[in-house]
């Protein structure tokens, strides 16, 4: 398969030059997590003003770029700085980039009970995955229907019609979301004609009936991605609507909707829900408060929630939430954000972090402005999760060794020392010599690197350039 050889030209055409300029900043700042390639599409996530990172997928050619896509609400004219930033990443730092192909091809090797370990130890490290699992599970699964609004109803039984009765072959699952997408277009037409509520309902609907014939396909993809295209269309949509759009009664229907169906689309309506931004969202508030209990997803669900009390303002009971339900990032990344940096800390202590999330704290820009954060979160780390520590070492050793810059490697040199010193209170020095063998046969071409590796090993163990 060829990949194409990507330049700053290409990406710089695409987007006006404050996104691009942007987007580099963002790149430079290590934004952009988990770079992922699963054939010609390639996906990251990238830190931003919101709390959650926004997803960004770019779908590849063999000659460029055919589409790009992010869950944040740029509509200003081309590619976002998010988009920017994965697509420089992509061209500027290529062996960051996961390889999904190559993974699965060596996972299919792998006997079954491997598999199974590898599937038990995502789920415990990732337990919002959890759902998911379930859901393609054999376990079946019969949600009672939403009462519609009129109009919405109208539309749903027109999408039945197109979807049909029985299992979807794939060929006409394509006829079907080629009528699908005649329709999602149509809705927008309509939106530009200020027909804001049909086309909110056109949206609504292609949503709602999306989601119910996803069991008579193969569950791939397409389906999910056709419906998260319907709901940014809606989104941006109910933004631009000349006059305040009654969009209320949509939300509660949907968010009913959310208590039952499967959990991966619990997550996806609970997100959409969160992207709204509604005017006055105590009446969804309420909604919510009172069905948390019977949620088939209740982290995504505690989520929205938290989403809605910021949006209304009300901080102190978005603290409280977090605090019970043990979202310990959200809490950490509000009081830094409100300048309650000692409430902030002892959190840190209380709420340990998947190194993810600390990974996250780290690339923020929100917390560049808080004196030493790196220095005083590997200090806590060291203190009180000293194998997390380890592997934030780790991964700040791996960023910083992208750079070429002499400071920059003196400054993997000092990680090397702090992260020996863990090793050998923890008695693994046969894994403290392992990583740094390891290390050296990633650089080899790096002579002041390995100079600076060099003075943590034996003689024996160097490697000569």
């Amino acid at each position: 398969m060829q990949l194409p050889q990507l330049t700053p030209d290409q990406i710089q055409e695409r987007c006006t030059e404050q996104s691009y300029m942007r987007g580099l900043d963002y790149f430079r700042a290590g934004a952009i997590s988990n770079p992922t390639l699963c054939g010609y599409t390639l996906s990251g996530t990238c830190e931003g003003t919101d709390i959650d990172p926004y997803r960004v997928t770019v779908e590849l050619t063999p000659t460029g770029i055919a589409t790009t896509d992010c869950s944040c609400l740029y509509d200003w004219g081309g590619d976002c700085k998010h988009i920017v930033a994965l697509l420089m990443t992509y061209l500027e730092e290529p062996d960051v980039i996961y390889s999904l192909d190559t993974l699965l091809a060596t996972l299919e090797e792998k006997p079954k009970p491997n598999l199974l370990q590898v599937i038990s130890e995502l789920l415990k490290r990732a337990p919002e995955l959890v759902p998911i699992a379930q859901a393609y599970s054999e376990v079946p699964v019969t949600p009672p229907r939403p009462e519609p609004l009129p109009l919405v109803a109208v539309y749903q039984e027109q999408i039945d019609t197109v979807f049909g009765r029985g299992f979807l072959e794939q060929h006409r699952l394509r006829d079907v979301l080629s009528q699908l997408e005649d329709l999602r277009r149509h809705a927008e037409s309509l939106a530009q004609l200020d027909e804001t509520e049909s086309a909110l309902s056109i949206l609504h609907a292609l949503i709602d009936q999306s989601i119910v014939h996803y069991p008579d396909t193969l569950q791939g993809d397409e389906l999910p991605r056709f419906i998260n295209k319907c709901t940014k269309a809606f989104t941006q949509i109910a933004m631009d609507a000349q006059e305040p759009v009654p969009i209320q009664e949509h939300c509660r229907t949907l968010l009913q909707l959310s208590f039952e169906v499967e959990p991966p689309f619990t997550s996806l309506l609970t997100s959409f829900l969160k992207q709204l931004r509604l005017r006055e969202p105590a009446d969804l508030q309420a909604a919510l408060e009172g069905q948390l209990e019977g949620s088939p997803d209740r982290p995504a669900h505690i989520r929205l929630l938290l989403a809605l009390y910021l949006q209304s303002g009300e901080i102190e009971d978005y603290l409280q939430l977090a605090r019970s339900e043990g979202e310990g990032y959200r809490l950490i990344h509000m009081l830094f954000a409100l300048r309650r940096e000692e409430a902030a800390w002892e959190a840190l202590k209380t709420f340990p972090l998947s190194v993810d999330e600390y990974w996250r704290l780290l690339q923020n820009p929100t917390f560049q402005r808080v004196p030493q954060f790196t220095d005083k979160l590997l200090k806590l780390l060291k203190s009180h999760h000293i194998d997390l520590a380890i592997q934030l070492y780790q991964r700040l050793i791996d960023w910083t060794v992208l750079s070429r810059k002499r400071e920059d490697y003196q400054k993997v040199g000092e990680y090397l020392t702090q992260l020996r010193v863990l090793y050998q209170h923890l008695n693994r020095a046969d894994q403290w010599a392992a990583y740094l063998a390891e290390i050296q046969k990633q650089n080899t071409h790096k002579r002041l690197l390995l100079r600076i590796i060099a003075k943590h090993l034996p003689p024996e163990q160097r490697i000569v350039n």
